[in-house]
């Protein structure tokens, strides 16, 4: 007979899983309908005129890294590392990335937060946004010196800045989805397992 503790955490192990996977691939619809900026002749002048592409392209939030920070400090035994990699590695693949430098550098971020929530202290959620962009911001920065050092072209600091401010504001939104609609909620004292580690 299965422990049915072991089974719980299967269960949201394989949520984290599903759910991962409807953030990547949301991400992948063409939500931008906006037609990009082409280069014509004008027949009059012989002049080379811009058409389209002025719209302002706000960068979106990243969150997956919001999903698996909020499982982390929630239930860290239900988003291991071999999910965490699994599911990164897949987004390099399909958001045509580095392959694993952004698994690689986000990897040692989630488990400087895994370290904080297995503490035991109360972490309130004002804290916790803090801790979560702060590293993120740390992240963000590590990824864009390493496309430095190795000549990968790579977003301006004016787009990175604006991608972690999206990311703040999206992620006290995506703690309310792992709260109230995913019911990942943060374990109890009596729930610790015998080795003072949350499961």
């Amino acid at each position: 007979m299965v422990d049915p503790i072991t089974w719980r955490r299967f269960q949201f192990r394989v949520l984290f899983l599903v759910v991962s996977a409807i953030v990547i691939f949301g991400q992948l619809l063409p939500l931008n309908t906006a037609p990009a900026a082409v280069q014509l002749l004008d027949p009059e002048t012989g002049e080379l005129t811009r058409e389209g592409g002025s719209y302002f392209n706000l960068p979106g939030p990243d969150l997956l890294f919001c999903l698996t920070a909020a499982f982390l400090f929630r239930r860290p035994r239900w988003a291991p590392v071999v999910l965490i990699v699994l599911v990164h590695l897949l987004a390099d693949v399909l958001f045509l990335r580095p392959l694993g430098l952004w698994a690689a550098v986000s990897l040692l971020a989630y488990e400087f937060l895994r370290r904080q929530s297995n503490t035991g202290a109360e972490i309130s959620v004002p804290l916790e946004v803090a801790m979560v962009i702060g590293t993120f911001a740390a992240t963000v920065l590590a990824n864009s010196v390493f496309y430095l050092v190795f000549a990968v072209p790579h977003p301006s600091v004016g787009v990175s800045v604006l991608h972690i401010l999206t990311t703040a504001v999206a992620y006290p939104f995506v703690i309310a989805l792992v709260h109230f609609i995913l019911r990942v909620r943060r374990a109890s004292a009596r729930e610790l397992d015998s080795d003072g580690v949350i499961g």
